[in-house]
């Protein structure tokens, strides 16, 4: 069944400006991240991998963009409607607040749970992946990630070399690292270091390290001197890297996270509980700030700006419980009612000021 002329209006303008918010955000995050797709681009050398970054970046910010955007877009449409006599044109032919309302309530709502989507699994997935990527990247190439060692962060490590040719050979290398296991500095040198496929291959090579000493009291020293050697590429990077990337609560999944909550210790489970509520409390946000946003906006007097303040206010307190709720690491309890508290004040605002339009007081 064909929507009716006035939801389609309603829509089309709330979508549309909604979708322009977005992709502003989404333009933000770009130049923000800027430094690590630069990272991440020098480290690849590959435009297919880079955009496939990039890609994966974008859902990371959408269920805080997706709110922000539906209070500018709701708030716009309103205004608009207010200014120009449409909406007072609108409750004269008979239709009331709650119906002029209900497109938008109606796309908020459904917008809440594709919301709840993005930040319950895409956006998981997404950070997971993003991560995977730049892991894989600096661990398939060693003598890439030597040459541009500025990019990788390498950590208590020195290099010096000469490079031939980008990711396939240098000379006159020469690296020393610490070992945190023997708490001793080890050093390598080559004349020259050369990939090919998956192996590091040495030419001319001196290497210098501390092997577990077996009597207690001594020091066990390795000299090594060879024509030539070969290791698998990966070793090495997992040496200059020190730790595999670590799987933090914004990167699990929604199911992830209940097992946690069921499964693992108070304080785990705890966490576990603190994130799912953090990303419901979120979604909701889309609703609640489309709500504000309109009732916000309708005015039969000239307190705009007093209303624009009290809006803002309102939609602060998301934000600061956002913030708040997230810094109680394994309150559950204290988490749930920071994160939800804002939206009951947020509609009982909103609903006092719709009623004092309605008798045009407002």
């Amino acid at each position: 069944m064909a929507l009716p002329l006035l939801w389609r209006f309603f829509l089309q303008s709330y979508l549309r400006t909604l979708t322009l918010s977005v992709a502003t955000f989404l333009a933000v995050l770009v130049v923000t991240r800027f430094k690590e797709i630069a990272r991440f681009t020098a480290l690849s050398g590959d435009w297919g991998k880079t955009l496939l970054f990039i890609a994966y970046q974008f859902p990371l910010i959408l269920p805080m963009a997706i709110p922000i955007s539906a209070l500018i877009a709701s708030h716009l449409l309103f205004q608009r409607l207010s200014r120009t006599g449409e909406l007072t044109a609108l409750r004269a032919t008979g239709l009331g607040l709650p119906s002029i309302l209900a497109p938008l309530l109606f796309a908020s709502a459904l917008l809440s749970i594709g919301n709840f989507s993005i930040g319950a699994e895409l956006a998981p997935f997404c950070r997971r992946e993003s991560k995977t990527m730049l892991f894989r990247e600096t661990s398939a190439n060693p003598l890439l990630l030597l040459q541009r060692q500025h990019l990788g962060k390498l950590k208590h490590a020195y290099l010096n070399m000469t490079l031939e040719v980008e990711g396939k050979s240098a000379k006159d290398v020469t690296l020393i690292g610490y070992n945190e296991n023997q708490k001793r500095l080890i050093l390598l040198q080559a004349q020259r270091l050369l990939m090919e496929e998956d192996e590091l291959i040495g030419q001319n090579s001196f290497f210098l390290s501390h092997p577990e000493a077996r009597e207690e009291g001594f020091d066990s020293l390795a000299i090594e001197n060879q024509v030539s050697l070969s290791t698998a590429a990966p070793v090495l990077s997992q040496f200059l890297k020190k730790s595999l990337p670590k799987l933090q609560a914004e990167a699990k999944s929604l199911r992830m996270l209940m097992l946690q909550a069921k499964l693992e210790k108070k304080k785990t489970a705890g966490r576990a509980r603190i994130e799912i509520l953090r990303r419901s409390t979120l979604s909701l946000a889309v609703f609640s700030f489309t709500l504000l946003g309109c009732s916000f906006a309708i005015s039969t007097k000239r307190v705009a700006k007093q209303r624009t303040l009290a809006m803002l206010l309102l939609a602060l307190t998301v934000m600061v419980s956002y913030l708040l709720g997230k810094g109680l690491k394994s309150q559950a309890l204290p988490a749930f009612a920071i994160f939800l508290s804002p939206h009951p004040l947020i509609w009982a605002a909103s609903l006092a000021q719709l009623k004092r339009v309605a008798k045009g007081s407002a």
